[in-house]
């Protein structure tokens, strides 16, 4: 696949691509260069982050990962 480099530098990952790999705005990605080649990976959420939408309001952050040891 292919993508245009945007003015400030910016590229979007293809819609298949985010799609496969369950990525969403927000996310975060590490980019390295490795020789002449770029490549970008997305970081694995904790647990406890993915969790943490689903009981807004009712357990912090750090109850969470208290309660689930950051597995």
């Amino acid at each position: 696949m292919l993508a245009r480099i945007l003015n400030k530098g910016q590229i979007v990952i293809p819609k298949e691509i985010r799609k496969q790999l369950g990525l969403m705005p927000g996310d975060i990605v590490e980019v390295k260069l490795i020789g002449e080649k770029i490549t970008i990976q997305p970081l694995r959420k904790s647990q406890t982050e993915e969790m943490r939408g689903i009981v807004k309001g009712k357990l912090s952050l750090k109850e969470l990962e208290e309660l689930y040891g950051n597995r």
